[in-house]
């Protein structure tokens, strides 16, 4: 089951595993117990497959037109 990210009227962002039909359903915050509900959120952390030295080979292959 996939994890969905819940936020409750204080501010309380948590995070619930639960089924994709159930996932609108409200769940109870883990700090107030108050009602939260689902919230799309983004990542902070830019998702990257390779490392920066791998990145760099390409830019630099793009940039010589190899």
């Amino acid at each position: 089951m996939p994890i969905y990210d819940y936020k409750c009227k204080n501010g309380h962002t948590f995070e619930e595993m639960c089924s994709i039909k159930n996932r609108r359903e409200a769940k109870k915050c883990t700090e107030c117990g108050k009602n939260g509900y689902f919230v799309i959120s983004v990542s902070k952390y830019k998702p990257t497959f390779g490392n920066a030295d791998r990145f760099w080979e390409l830019r630099e292959k793009k940039r010589l037109g190899k």
